[in-house]
């Protein structure tokens, strides 16, 4: 992984980049005292981690963060512990405070490199694995063998999805568009919105522009709508 140091605390950097040499996966292609000066790098380097202060000039860390439209994984280093939740809000990978113990450092890391791997591999094993019966999906480290008649709906969340089952719901960094790739040649499978692919045996209600499966109440357009009457309403009449 091609990680970049962002830092104003020169002795911070320094004890990062110490920790960095230490770990095989990962390769410093940059330090830097301000969010500023590391702007090109971000934009022209392909970086996987980055390690970023909150509290600097000029730019602080949140806001520079917010400020990037692909964002490599983050882990924050700072002083101040109150940031956490807010740093959490934007998926961030950890949230190192200062005096930063190798240790520590060493599982935030590893965290992020499990992260990495799982984002950069294919999720599912491959076409041969789905049939009419099942599918294969990454989960972490294992793959989770989950019946297709008991999924109830697959959402797409801000860097992963959701599949949900009457008895589970299991994370995945498959995009949806892997999802419909695989689902949607399957005739009990629909995508409804931009959000989610809804098994159409699992709707239990029609109710002018919401559809509920399970639990979830989830709106849909009109022409989604029609599809979904005539897929399963008219049919039958």
């Amino acid at each position: 992984m091609k990680c970049i140091i962002i830092d104003d605390e020169p002795l911070a950097r320094e004890g990062i980049e110490k920790y960095v040499a230490k770990i095989d996966f990962l390769e410093n292609v940059g330090a830097f005292e301000n969010a500023l000066s590391a702007q090109n790098s971000i934009q022209t380097e392909s970086v996987d981690l980055m390690f970023l202060d909150i509290s600097m000039p000029y730019l602080t860390g949140i806001d520079f963060l917010k400020s990037l439209k692909n964002p490599p994984l983050v882990i924050f280093q700072t002083a101040y512990p109150n940031f956490a939740l807010e740093g959490y809000q934007l998926d961030i990978i950890d949230y190192l405070v200062k005096p930063i113990t190798f240790e520590r450092f060493h599982k935030a890391v590893s965290k992020a490199y499990d992260y990495w791997q799982l984002k950069n591999k294919p999720q599912f094993i491959d076409s041969q694995s789905i049939n009419n019966d099942f599918i294969f999906i990454k989960c972490d480290k294992r793959y989770e063998k989950v019946m297709l008649a008991e999924i109830l709906y697959v959402e797409a969340m801000q860097n992963y999805s959701m599949v949900y089952t009457a008895h589970q719901k299991l994370m995945t960094l498959q995009p949806l568009k892997s999802f419909e790739e695989s689902l949607l040649p399957i005739s009990q499978f629909m995508r409804v919105q931009k959000s989610f692919i809804v098994n159409l045996n699992k709707i239990e209600s029609i109710m002018g522009n919401e559809i509920k499966v399970g639990n979830k109440m989830i709106t849909v357009g009109r022409p989604q709508k029609e599809e979904i009457f005539n897929r399963l309403v008219s049919k039958k009449s």
